[in-house]
This record gives C-alpha cells, structure tokens and sequence, in this order.
C-alpha cells in the first residue's frame, strides 16, 4: 500500500516531517486547503504524465497552473494524462492520492517546479498515499526524499515575489 511505503521511507530520514489524517478524503486542492487548514500556495499538488518511457511525475504549487507551451519545450513531448491503469502501475495510487514520496516504479522520474522554490525551509503539503492523508515536509526535504531529477519552469499564475507577477 502507497501509505505504507511512504510511512517506512520517511522514518528513515533524519529530516521533521508530519502526517496529518483527516476524516475524509480530499476532493481537490480547495478542499485540501481547507481540511489542512493551509493557504493554497503550500499545497504540493502531485501531477503525472506519460513520459517516452515511463511516467513524468511533477510536484508544484497549488496556486501554479503547468503552462503547456512550458511544459512542452521542457519536455520535448505533449501532455498526456495517465489512464487509472497506468497511474496505479507508476505510481501504486489511486487518482486523488498520488504521493510523490517512495513511488515503486523505477521508469518514474519526479520533477518539482520552482514554484515551490519559495517554501524550501517550510511545510508544504502533499499527498500521503491516501485520499486522506498528507506529509507536511519543506520543499527542500521533499526534493530529496522524492529522489526529484531537477528543478523545471513549466508553471504560471503564481506570485514569484512582490516585485515580479
């Protein structure tokens, strides 16, 4: 099971963490802000793709959108949005549960968008491995814990800074 795995991989880090159940499962990324009580921003949305080989799974923040015309000159490919067949082969979860942390498939590279970039020394949220779970980690640790290949650009609609938009 997805929790499992990523329940055993996160007591072996030497890193704080927490994991927060809630009593049902979240629908989406405003219901994530609201059970977790944490503003959009610091939910780490977990997002998965076809990939040439494999499955492209990209960790960004929940106020960013991915910007094809990004997406697509990063990856040399179009978008294409797993089937649930293939997402539980890649990943070992179900659609609305997909952690980033422990997946099981070694043809899965992890990638986080620099919109993240702004919370490296504090808690972002993502997905337990369960529809109603979530890891509070910074997105510093999360980067390693997820074994992530490198930081892309392939986001918009989120605030960079007070000087840029």
């Amino acid at each position: 099971m997805a929790a499992q795995r990523v329940v055993r991989l996160l007591k072996k880090q030497t890193f704080t963490y927490e994991i927060r159940d809630c009593d049902r499962d979240f629908e989406s990324t405003e219901d994530s802000i609201k059970l977790l009580s944490v503003p959009e921003e610091k939910i780490a949305k977990t997002l998965v793709f076809a990939a040439p080989i494999g499955a492209s799974v990209i960790i960004l923040s929940g106020d960013a959108k991915i910007d094809p015309g990004k997406y697509e000159k990063q990856f040399k490919v179009k978008r294409i949005v797993l089937d649930e067949e293939d997402l539980m082969e890649y990943t070992g979860c179900r659609p609305g549960a997909v952690s980033p942390i422990a997946l099981p498939g070694k043809r899965t590279k992890v990638y986080m968008d620099v919109s993240l970039q702004r919370f490296m020394d504090e808690y972002v949220y993502t997905s337990g491995g369960t529809g109603n779970s979530a890891v509070g980690i910074t997105a510093r640790d999360l980067y390693e814990v997820t074994g992530c290949r490198q930081w892309i650009d392939i986001s918009s609609g989120w605030k960079r800074g007070e000087d840029e938009e």
